[in-house]
This record gives structure tokens, C-alpha cells and sequence, in this order.
């Protein structure tokens, strides 16, 4: 803890990039008509002027492209391209039309759930682009509302963030989330793209991160000027979906990354689950128990709190520190799930 989380709850962003590169927004829509003007407004805002936005409009079936075009008229940043078809990737097609009509060689991907953009966003991911950097990864979670669903959805993006954000900080880089992360298109175009990874459902460019990033070409931001929170339905299956596709991630992780994520699980489990056999073993030392088990949920408590308040979280302390603590059961439950379904599969 002292190492990988403390080190994120008190990182500090390095702003080192005084000439402001061109980025490339890309934004895949889908039967937008009612919201596609309001989603577009976000971006006049923005401080930075030097960027494109790619819309690609994924098969809608309603009026969304007829509108893009007329507002493709008056903006001279915005570029539309579409799907023609309806097909089993379409995620990733789209991902591949985008970067291929991007101009510029520094990309990132929002959802169109997006809400309110800070106006500084674009200015400071490209003020943290230095000749080493090949990614800056920043943070993006639900916005809050009510409900048991927007909760556990909040705190799986939250817990992943902590997960992926100690760990590249300690030079073992991996990343949840494909949106709101600046990365060169190179990337990419240099490597095989989604060849090979196109039967991964939950999964898109996080798999082309994973495979390419390395240490020391990696910035991680907390800073709550570059967050951006998403207005997502109450949809049973939102947290369902993050679950497999954590799961689905960390499989394509290298064996390295793996043991130090399932090191990270058996940690926390073991700490626990030992301290309360000791305990019942050895009742004289309760005290020593107690009080190592009293240090370990102080600190823990403080790097949570540290990191809420730096990524402007609201009333999650409490959830956010029990849903770490159970987090490894959740995720050895989903492996079996899917090891089994996997098998299943396998011999129909």
C-alpha cells in the first residue's frame, strides 16, 4: 500500500509540454437525433483550439447523420464518417474508421454518455505529451444519481482506476477504460490493430494499450480538470458488463502483470483471513493482531479519502473502502464464471 497506492493517492500531474499538439476527438454516435447538437455544444467551450472531432455515426437508424452533415457545414473541426452496415464488431470497425480519417498523430476517444467537459480538458491532456510519452490516462467515471445500480457501477470505475493507476505507477502499466485516454495513433497503425482481438466482446483499444504501452511512456492524471463523467442509465447489466470486462482484461495481461494483480487480491484476503486464525490460534496476541489490522485499515482509509478528494468523488469513502476489500472475491468469482461458460462452449 505504502508503495503503489500511496504513491497515486499523492501524485502530482507534470505539465512539461508548452507547444500545444493537435489532438483528434473521436466520438462514435448511435441514434443521437434528440442529443446530438447538445453533445456537440460541449466542445465550444474548450480553451484549446487545435483539435478535430471525428464523428462516426454507427448505423443509426433515425435522423443522426442528416443532422451531423448540416452542423458539418458550419464547423469547419468536425469530420463525419459512418458505418454502411450493421455488423458483429461494429465497435471496433467504428474505432478503425475513426483513427484511419484522423489528421493528427494524438487521439482520444470519448462516449457520447459523456457529460459536462471542462473547458481546460484538450489544453492539459496535450500540456502533459513529452517526447517520451506515448499515453496520458485520465479519469472517467458515472456521474451520481440514485440507485443501488449507479453505485456499484461508480465504484467498479472507481476501483479500477485505483487498481490500474497504482500499478502503472510502479512501472507495471495496464489500463480499464478506453475512453478519456490520449494516446499517438501509431500505436496502432504500428501493431496488428484489432487483428486477433475482434471475438473480445467487453474490450476495445484497452487491449492495444495493454499490449504496447510500456514503462516510462505512460502519464496517469487525477486531476478533476481532465475527469469526465457519463450519464448512464440504470441498466442491470452496466455493472455485469465492467465485471467482464475486468475479468476479460486482466486474462490479456501478461504473466508478469497477473501474478502481481493476483499478489495484490491475496494480499488483502490473506491479511484478514490470517489475522482472524491467528486470533483464535494464539488468543494471547490478540493485541498485536488488533493493532497491525488497526494500522492496515487507517492507512487505507487515508489513501482512499485522499484519492476521492483528489478526483472529486462524493460520498464513497465508506463503499469504496469495502468494495476494495471484496473486490478479489468478486473477481475470483467471475473468473470460474467464465472459465465454466468458456467450457460449456467448448463441447457444444
Amino acid at each position: 500500500m505504502l508503495r503503489y497506492y500511496l504513491k497515486l493517492a499523492l501524485h502530482k500531474d507534470v505539465f512539461v509540454n508548452q507547444d500545444k499538439r493537435q489532438i483528434t476527438v473521436i466520438l462514435p454516435v448511435r441514434n443521437e437525433e434528440e442529443r446530438i447538437r447538445e453533445i456537440l455544444n460541449k466542445f465550444e467551450s474548450q480553451q484549446f483550439e487545435d483539435y478535430q472531432l471525428i464523428v462516426i455515426n454507427e448505423y443509426s437508424e433515425d435522423n443522426t447523420f442528416e443532422i451531423l452533415n448540416v452542423l458539418a457545414e458550419s464547423n469547419p473541426r468536425l469530420k463525419i464518417t459512418s458505418l454502411s452496415q450493421e455488423t458483429r464488431f461494429s465497435d471496433k470497425q467504428a474505432i478503425n474508421i475513426g483513427l484511419k480519417g484522423a489528421s493528427s498523430p494524438w487521439i482520444v476517444m470519448i462516449s457520447p454518455t459523456s457529460g459536462d467537459i471542462h473547458p481546460e480538458w484538450l489544453s492539459k491532456l496535450s500540456s502533459m505529451i513529452s517526447p517520451e510519452t506515448d499515453v496520458v490516462v485520465s479519469y472517467t467515471n458515472a456521474e451520481r444519481r440514485k440507485g443501488y445500480r449507479n453505485l456499484v457501477c461508480r465504484l467498479e470505475r472507481f476501483q479500477q482506476f485505483v487498481i490500474s493507476g497504482a500499478w502503472t505507477l510502479a512501472g507495471k502499466p495496464f489500463v480499464f477504460s478506453e475512453t478519456n485516454v490520449l494516446f499517438k495513433k501509431s500505436m496502432y497503425f504500428d501493431n496488428p490493430g484489432f487483428r486477433h482481438k475482434l471475438n473480445r466482446n467487453f474490450a476495445n483499444l484497452e487491449l492495444i494499450f495493454n499490449d504496447n504501452i510500456r514503462k516510462g511512456k505512460i502519464e496517469i492524471t487525477t486531476s478533476p480538470e481532465m475527469s469526465i463523467r457519463e450519464k448512464i442509465e440504470d441498466d442491470r447489466g452496466d455493472h455485469i458488463k465492467l465485471l467482464k470486462k475486468g475479468v476479460q482484461i486482466r486474462q490479456s495481461l501478461s504473466l508478469g502483470k497477473k501474478l502481481s494483480l493476483l499478489t495484490d487480491d491475496l494480499s488483502k484476503v490473506l491479511l484478514i483471513g490470517l489475522s482472524v486464525a491467528l486470533s483464535i490460534i494464539r488468543p494471547e496476541y490478540w493485541m498485536t493482531i488488533l493493532s497491525i489490522l488497526f494500522i492496515y485499515f487507517v492507512l487505507y482509509g487515508i489513501i482512499v479519502n485522499l484519492l476521492i478528494r483528489r478526483l472529486n468523488e462524493r460520498k464513497l469513502f465508506l463503499s469504496s473502502t469495502l468494495y476494495i476489500l471484496i473486490k478479489p472475491f468478486i473477481n475470483w468469482w467471475f473468473f470460474w464464471f467464465l472459465y465454466i461458460i468458456h467450457r460449456r462452449n467448448r463441447w457444444n
